[in-house]
């Protein structure tokens, strides 16, 4: 696949199985989403699929900005969702929602750096309802805000890697409980359509919203990572105690 990015000059590259860095490159523990993992999510939990949904690099940073992120109490996360369907559905990160320790809500800001895909959203309502569904379709250099309060899910619709980069706050924590409790989001997506979860008592109808509305504060930078730690001012919002 080579050199991976738009002017992200991290180094990344994919030659084997796991994303490789640039030699002054670090990062956490690599989690990995397993096929088996991920069924409480899907349209039909009996679905074949590539056995590794999906790879979260937390942390990772040049080893010169370690200091730099630690002082905005944010960070940099690069997620590797895999090609494929899983069923009739596009492979899909499992949807979460954004918390803190004492149960906050927490935004976040999503790059697209390789690939094709989609964000979809909502709210999830009293009584099993879901509420103000979005699909919003990205592509390479794509940058946007996911809102706090928003369950989410993203889906790789291209036959390669989607590879985005997050910036949240340190503090945050993904909570998947109630979108499994409900076999994933309100919506399920792939190519023949989208298709209503029925396990939601009842859900609005599942609408496309423009880019250009989602889009996180402008800040000079030729990606998220300089945008970040160029302008961290423009950016507080993220880690707001």
């Amino acid at each position: 696949m080579g050199v991976l990015g738009i002017a992200l000059d991290l180094g990344i590259t994919a030659p084997g199985r796991l994303l490789n860095f640039g030699p002054d490159v670090v990062h956490g523990s690599v989690r990995q989403w397993h096929l088996e993992q991920i069924r409480p999510f899907l349209e039909d939990p009996d679905a074949t699929g590539p056995s590794v949904v999906a790879r979260y690099y937390p942390r990772v940073s040049r080893e010169k900005d370690l200091a730099r992120w630690r002082s905005r109490h944010v960070e940099y996360g690069i997620l590797e969702l895999m090609p494929g369907m899983l069923g009739a559905e596009w492979v899909t990160f499992p949807g979460h929602i954004h918390r803190g320790p004492a149960r906050e809500l927490f935004p976040a800001v999503f790059e697209v750096i390789h690939g094709d895909g989609a964000l979809y959203l909502q709210r999830s309502g009293p009584f099993d309802r879901n509420l103000n569904a979005s699909i919003v379709w990205l592509s390479v250099g794509d940058r946007v805000l996911l809102p706090p309060g928003y369950v989410h899910t993203l889906v790789n619709r291209g036959a390669q890697p989607l590879i985005v980069a997050e910036v949240h706050s340190e503090a945050t924590r993904a909570d998947f409980t109630d979108v499994a409790r409900h076999r994933g989001a309100g919506y399920y997506l792939g190519p023949a359509g989208i298709r209503k979860n029925r396990h939601y008592r009842s859900s609005t109808p599942a609408r496309e919203i423009a880019k250009a509305s989602m889009a996180p504060p402008a800040a000079p930078g030729r990606d998220l990572y300089h945008a970040v730690l160029g302008n961290p001012e423009r950016f507080r919002f993220l880690h707001p105690h």
